[in-house]
């Protein structure tokens, strides 16, 4: 894998997601950012994380082969997504059974009160 080609991704990632959704947390910005450049690339990191709406996000659409940008781009900036949507039975599963890091704490209050 092309180091600066992934790196570009995730940084085209996170300033397109900083323009048309700027009320999103950071966190949100930066699993939306990790995931394109996990779904386009095959590798994650860069902002944190994985946090439990990046792993969510990639277990729903990767990792069997890779996607372009603009496909990774329009399936996790919904807002029914796993990035921007609704925490649901996957996030809850991710949650319980991956490592997750740097989530919004909003989303820590749902997946607690989800696992109690």
């Amino acid at each position: 894998m092309d180091i600066e080609y992934a790196h570009a991704i995730l940084k085209t990632a996170r300033a397109l997601i900083e323009k048309h959704k700027p009320y999103a947390s950071l966190q949100k910005k930066a699993a939306f950012a990790n995931a394109v450049q996990e779904l386009v690339c095959g590798v994650a990191g860069g902002y944190g994380g994985p946090s439990v709406r990046e792993h969510a996000a990639v277990h729903i659409f990767g990792p069997s082969k890779p996607l372009s940008f603009n496909s990774a781009v329009d399936l996790l900036a919904d807002e029914q997504g796993p990035i921007f949507g609704p925490i649901t039975d996957i996030h809850v599963w991710c949650y319980l059974n991956e490592e997750c890091f740097d989530n919004d704490p909003k989303d820590l209050e749902i997946l607690r009160a989800r696992t109690i």
